[in-house]
């Protein structure tokens, strides 16, 4: 049946004898080529391609002619002859290991598509949810090829793995990796620091017990890194002789996790006045927890998250405040382009600046 259905729409495409204006219905049917708009425009095909290509040395009145003549022929380029044409896919691959879903992930991608976009290039996604994902890229390779440089987002490659990117022979961007020797660029979020930086302004307020709430990792081993905030955090903790409380985590997929947590936290002899959450997202799971139960805040405990969301501003949330990923996006596209085009990095690796923000959920110690 859909074969028969197939055959009578084109046979309706198909000239018959006698019908007058048939081979002109056929003729206007037929795709238009860069030869249709060159000549249409009254320019060489040289010409047209590069004023379609948006390329310099081609005159105003020239290019505004073939973009015409273009609209009119409703042409559209065709992505593989120019990478036959210029040995360049004009496409990014992005190997991403956090929820495409999420918020950072989110607004990255928007940061991506601004630069990408405006340079003509497209971006493709590959995700490394799990160590089956992981393997299945790095064993078949669908980026070769197929893309002029690859971003890395959220992990560091294994040394067998970087071995593998190396051969690939384009250009390596990293996103928020401690590990970058097989990368070429990167740009990244200083975690540790940051999250030092939280506890230090705690402490001024006169904090003197503290904890920290992180999220239960589903991909765990030491080849998907490390919690660098849980680091920071520990690390100033001790150097300013505080006292810890204890690390808890949360798991996304439980739902009673957070009450847990929260619950556990509180039956301690000592109880935190001061607590550092991972991200903005599980502080408001916190601060909702701790509100059911009666908790007063910033009465009696203060609560930071990190990210600077969204959320953090639609409920006063003091949080950590890193420049927007939409930005960080946008550098780590320029820096692929650049790349890809041969120029040499002023600033190759960037760390971006972080701010502490604070807001309705942290205040002065009251014992």
């Amino acid at each position: 049946m859909c074969i028969s259905l197939l055959q009578q729409r084109n046979n309706r495409y198909q000239p018959e004898e006698g019908r007058p204006g048939n081979s002109h219905k056929a003729a206007t049917m037929k795709r238009a080529t860069i030869h249709d708009v060159a000549l249409t425009a009254g320019v060489s095909t040289f010409t047209a391609s590069r004023a379609l290509r948006g390329k310099d040395h081609v005159a105003a009145a020239t290019r505004d002619k073939v973009l015409k003549a273009a609209k009119e022929l409703n042409y559209t380029a065709s992505r593989s002859a120019a990478a036959l044409a210029s040995g360049r896919t004009n496409r990014i691959a992005m190997l991403a290991r956090e929820r495409l879903a999420g918020w950072f992930m989110g607004e990255l991608f928007d940061g991506l598509y601004d630069e990408l976009s405006r340079a003509r290039y497209d971006l493709t996604v590959y995700r490394a949810g799990s160590v089956e994902e992981r393997a299945e890229f790095f064993t078949r390779l669908p980026a070769n090829r197929n893309a002029d440089a690859l971003i890395v987002s959220g992990f560091s490659a294994t040394d067998e793995e970087a071995d593998t990117l190396a051969s690939m022979g384009m250009p390596i961007v990293s996103v928020n990796s401690p590990y970058i020797s097989c990368c070429q660029a990167s740009v990244a979020i200083d975690d540790e620091a940051a999250e030092a930086m939280a506890v230090r302004y705690l402490a001024a307020l006169g904090h003197r017990r503290f904890c920290y709430v992180g999220r239960t990792d589903p991909l765990t081993g030491k080849e998907w890194g490390f919690d660098a905030r849980a680091r920071g955090y520990k690390d100033e903790i001790v150097s300013l002789g505080l006292t810890d409380c204890g690390i808890h985590f949360i798991d996304s997929e439980s739902p009673r996790s957070a009450k847990q947590v929260i619950a556990t936290m509180l039956a301690q002899p000592e109880r935190p006045t001061a607590i550092c959450v991972w991200s903005d997202y599980y502080a408001l799971r916190v601060v909702h927890e701790l509100q059911a139960i009666g908790v007063r805040i910033p009465e009696d405990v203060s609560v930071f998250g990190f990210d600077g969301s969204d959320v953090a501003e639609s409920i006063g949330l003091s949080t950590m405040v890193p420049t927007p990923p939409r930005e960080i996006g946008q550098i780590a596209a320029r820096k692929a382009l650049n790349l890809v085009e041969g120029k040499t990095l002023d600033d190759p690796h960037t760390t971006v600046p972080v701010a502490v923000e604070p807001g309705a959920t942290s205040g002065p110690v009251r014992e």
